[in-house]
């Protein structure tokens, strides 16, 4: 049988002069591990081996997701102050124009960069201009939508204060007039199941009153980072507290639509403990049966957050095939219930659709 067709919907590059706390602020070498370059030919490194010829799945494309590149209080005027995300939109434009390699270029599906949707919309107006003319033609035709990290934001009160303000909300309206999707990063494990309830809210308001053909899409990121609660990895014990509130908060995300949830970035949530595949997937089995519950396949995506994966997960460098593997037991599992079609939206075509590929 030939080899299903693997979209992978969330992977991060960054080249030699970004690994600097300079261009990113989380990057601390030589204590930080992703300090170095990450580049395509990487990812190949691992993927290719792992998606042999015998392999029941292959690699199609990846989609970019941005890395949370440093810049400067927003003032003034833009292109200064937003210049690492701009910069960051013209390596992309080299990967896509072929500088690092035809493969690269072909691979590289979409790209979703970062954007001020926490500014007033003329100034979000203003960078989006500026980004495509960075992209150019060819890169701004891969850009599929935008992500500003809101996990970040601990403080209940201003969380609230900016994603139920009236900016905000008139920016998702405007992502979706354009044909912009926009990807969600919340945090129930560091913050609190009280972030993915706001955003719920601040989501069901960008779409009152529009059109559902310009509603804009929601890709929402690694399970909104679940706090795993009880998970050992010695047996299977009953989920927590933070299961049920957790389950509450995805069904209300689940409801607003044009939403789609990524199966990706678990290693960086789970204790350590387990090498073994099996055990993790036993593991997290109820909080990716409420995942496919509430969204069901075709609005499920599988992404591998290379090569954060690595950072935690169970076989290091090679923890994208870990995680491949975890969800590739997830969804045989007989009590997911899911047919061979399902198992396809989940690996390809949900990320196909949601990304407009």
């Amino acid at each position: 049988m030939a080899a299903r067709p693997l979209i992978d919907s969330h992977i991060h590059l960054w080249p030699e002069e970004t690994t600097n706390e300079e261009c990113h602020a989380w990057m601390t070498p030589p204590d930080m591990p992703l300090a170095k370059p990450h580049l395509l030919q990487d990812y190949y490194a691992v993927t290719d081996e792992a998606c042999s010829s015998d392999a029941e799945l292959n690699v199609r494309g990846v989609i970019y997701i941005e890395t949370d590149v440093r810049y400067v209080e927003p003032n003034g005027d833009v292109a200064s102050w937003a210049k690492g995300p701009l910069d960051e939109i013209g390596f992309l434009r080299s990967l896509v124009e072929g500088r690092y390699g035809a493969r690269d270029a072909a691979i590289l599906l979409g790209v979703v960069p970062w954007a001020p949707v926490h500014q007033p919309t003329a100034v979000l107006e203003e960078y989006l201009d500026l980004a495509q003319e960075r992209a150019g033609p060819d890169t701004w035709r891969r850009v599929k939508g935008f992500r500003f990290l809101l996990q970040f934001y601990l403080d209940p009160a201003k969380f609230k204060e900016l994603v139920l303000s009236a900016d905000f909300i008139a920016n998702l309206k405007l992502l979706g007039r354009r044909d912009l999707s926009f990807d969600i990063g919340v945090d129930q494990h560091r913050a609190g199941v009280w972030q993915l309830e706001m955003m719920s809210e601040a989501m069901h308001k960008a779409h009152d009153g529009v059109n559902e053909g310009e509603k804009v899409i929601f890709i929402v990121n690694h399970m909104c980072k679940p706090k795993y609660e009880n998970v050992s990895f010695q047996s299977i014990d009953t989920p927590g507290g933070a299961f049920d509130e957790w389950c509450n908060a995805m069904t209300a995300l689940a409801s607003c639509s044009r939403t789609y949830m990524k199966l990706s970035g678990q290693f960086s949530e789970l204790p350590p403990g387990s090498e073994s595949i099996e055990k993790i997937a036993a593991s997290i089995k109820p909080w990716i049966k409420h995942v496919l519950s509430c969204f069901g396949p075709r609005r499920t995506m599988f992404g591998s957050d290379w090569p954060v994966c690595n950072v935690n997960g169970p076989l290091a460098g090679n923890s994208w095939v870990a995680w491949r593997d975890v969800v590739e037991l997830a969804l045989a599992d007989p009590d997911m219930n899911l047919s061979e079609l399902d198992r396809e939206w989940v690996w390809s075509n949900t990320a196909t659709e949601a990304y407009r590929i």
